[in-house]
């Protein structure tokens, strides 16, 4: 088979229109007339110094202040001193405890010195994940437990499923996984035999997603047959005459637990990838718990048709909750 599936306005609004101006021509914001008025004394002309001119009689505040009040004067008035001292320690004072408050934080936030730097990178070194010493004071060598699985190099795994699978044999060559997607395989791992560049045979194990086929415990041949229409997807769509075999359901245990073998061939008339005329494909397909299911596939292209019958029996020595996985 040939690769699976892997302007804006201003802000405020338009401006305001002018103000109109109010009756008698002013308007706020400009200089309008003024008028001031003017006090003559009598008799005085209108400009002293002048012939016939009277002069000024002297102006005596104590006849005032006794004509309104009489004689007993006008009454006494309460100093009313205004004095700023107060005005001035307040400010003062106020200025101070901004001061007194700014040079605090800044001290004590740790950007005033060495210890409050030091207090800083304590608490980075601390709640930095991975590297560096551990709390043993050894050194961890830097590495991420939540890294994800590397290939063993004898069996493939399924993570999620704590299952184990042997590899066929040596001529299946790591592709990808453990914890890759591959419709209708999910959290995988994969093998294959490139046979030439665009063809392969194809070999993995993951946890069935129900997300790109049906998965149904209760029907696990139903579940194979909704596995086999995601998986063969266009794999075979760059060959002639092609044909699908009906395929065969075959009844299983794996470590104990139920399962079904669905088998069938595909086969053509040429390719431009390949000069074998036809494949044999296996899907297994297990109830792990009721809820979640295994699922592995085998696909061997005609030139391996030697090595078809290895990855059935590798699917089958499927182990769950394996010490390795």
């Amino acid at each position: 088979m040939t690769y699976p599936p892997q302007d804006p306005a201003g802000q405020y609004g338009p401006s305001q229109p002018g103000a109109q101006q109010p009756a008698g021509g002013y308007a706020p914001g400009q200089a309008g007339p003024e008028t001031y008025a003017t006090t003559q004394f009598p008799g005085q002309p209108p400009y002293p110094g002048q012939p016939g001119s009277q002069p000024y009689p002297q102006y005596d505040p104590n006849a005032a202040y006794q004509a309104q009040y009489g004689q007993y004067g006008p009454p006494p008035v309460q100093a009313t001193t205004k004095s700023s001292a107060g005005t001035a320690i307040l400010v003062i004072g106020v200025v101070l405890l901004m001061a007194v408050g700014a040079f605090g934080g800044y001290y004590f936030l740790g950007n005033g010195d060495d210890e409050g730097r030091l207090n800083a990178d304590d608490a980075t070194v601390e709640d930095t994940p991975g590297g560096g010493e551990g709390e043993t004071g050894e050194d961890d060598g830097g590495q991420d437990p939540e890294a994800p699985p590397v290939p063993s190099g004898t069996h493939l795994t399924v993570p999620s499923l704590e299952s184990v699978t042997p590899i066929p044999g040596e001529e299946w060559q790591y592709a990808a996984g453990p914890g890759v997607a591959s419709e209708p395989l999910t959290d995988a791992e994969i093998y294959q035999i490139q046979h030439t560049e665009s063809w392969i045979s194809f070999f993995g194990v993951g946890l069935y997603s129900g997300a790109a086929a049906v998965y149904d415990p209760a029907d696990l041949n139903a579940s194979a047959l909704s596995a086999s229409d995601v998986w063969l997807g266009d794999g075979f769509s760059t060959v002639e005459g092609y044909q699908k075999s009906e395929i065969t359901y075959t009844p299983v245990e794996v470590d104990g637990r139920p399962g079904v073998l669905a088998e069938w061939r595909n086969s053509w008339t040429s390719s431009p990838d390949t000069t074998d005329l036809y494949e044999d494909t296996a899907i297994l397909v297990v109830d792990v718990d009721g809820v979640n299911g295994f699922i592995g596939i085998a696909s061997v292209s005609e030139t391996g048709a030697a090595l078809y019958d290895p990855a059935i029996e590798a699917l089958l020595a499927t182990d769950f909750g394996a010490e390795t996985a």
